[in-house]
């Protein structure tokens, strides 16, 4: 069974994120656990009334959107958990998504936390990189379900551990997939490097349908939402190398001027971190030695020299 995670406040932005999750829970199909974290109040007693009228508060809300936008029988079908718990979302969301083992977490991009308002995509960008599974930051608005996806990406630095988890997104939006690949003037003698990482890229990923795009542009981050706007694309789906790149495509100058990629869902892929391998014995850690001796120097042999 399919999870998504869904962190909820109860502000106008929470019931679009709602509807957008239960969209997707019928479509997949998957199970919604609501995690909801209510501020710190001062005593026991009223700690725990305080949660009880919260839950209350989200039970009421989860029924009245159960069936908005969806058949009486598709909404029957969704199955709800509820995490409500007094504190941070930011404490406790690294644990919780552990915890139901979740596939997906979706999230309004104005969220509040902690009784704090964060700026558009800040809190978004905290959250991803608390959790390891991808992250669906869905904006204000009702929306329906992507019929066209754009996955933009530097796909000659990217991390294919991350592929698989992208593949099993493919029931949830089963919808032509457009590789795009940003260069700048000056890159122009690389392009042959980056039509072959997009090919790459492309075959390894199971999506039923993948349409690779070269786009000279100089600004990247312009060309991704002037990219989205002429696809008419539903979902952007970036794999950004850090925090910092990822609040870049949330800046004030974009959401300030309501750039088309800010008013679509963004789905962000975070690459899996890999273990170091741990030698059992003596002998295990003299072959590790040699492996990474062996990783650190040129293969020769593998050159095909002129």
């Amino acid at each position: 069974m399919k999870t998504i995670l869904v962190p909820i406040d109860h502000t106008a932005a929470a019931e679009p994120t709602l509807a957008y999750a239960n969209k997707l829970a019928v479509r997949w199909p998957a199970e919604v656990v609501l995690l909801y974290c209510h501020p710190e109040s001062d005593g026991m007693a009223a700690a725990e009334k305080a949660l009880d009228v919260q839950e209350q508060r989200l039970r009421g809300l989860v029924e009245r959107l159960r069936y908005q936008q969806l058949t009486r029988q598709d909404g029957r079908r969704i199955q709800y958990r509820y995490r409500i718990l007094s504190g941070c979302l930011h404490d406790y969301v690294q644990a919780e998504a552990a915890r139901c083992a979740a596939d997906l977490v979706v999230m309004g991009l104005e969220h509040i936390d902690c009784g704090k308002q964060a700026a558009p995509g800040n809190h978004a960008a905290s959250i991803t990189r608390l959790v390891t599974c991808p992250v669906l930051v869905v904006p204000p608005g009702r929306r329906a379900l992507p019929a066209r996806v754009v996955f933009a990406a530097d796909f000659t630095a990217l991390n294919t551990d991350i592929l698989p988890r992208l593949s099993a997104l493919e029931g949830a939006f089963p919808a032509p997939l457009d590789l795009v690949q940003f260069y700048s003037p000056a890159e122009r003698p690389r392009r042959r490097q980056l039509k072959q990482a997009l090919g790459k890229v492309g075959a390894q990923l199971t999506w039923l349908t993948t349409t690779p795009h070269l786009v000279e542009d100089d600004a990247p981050l312009e060309g991704v939402g002037e990219f989205c706007a002429r696809q008419q694309a539903q979902l952007l789906i970036i794999a950004p190398n850090s925090e910092t790149e990822l609040l870049r495509y949330f800046d004030s100058c974009y959401t300030t001027t309501r750039a088309y990629h800010t008013q679509i869902p963004v789905l962000v892929l975070r690459a899996v971190e890999r273990q170091p391998q741990v030698a059992c014995c003596a002998r295990c850690a003299e072959r590790l030695e040699q492996e990474h001796t062996k990783a650190l120097l040129p293969d020769y042999y593998a050159v095909h020299w002129a």
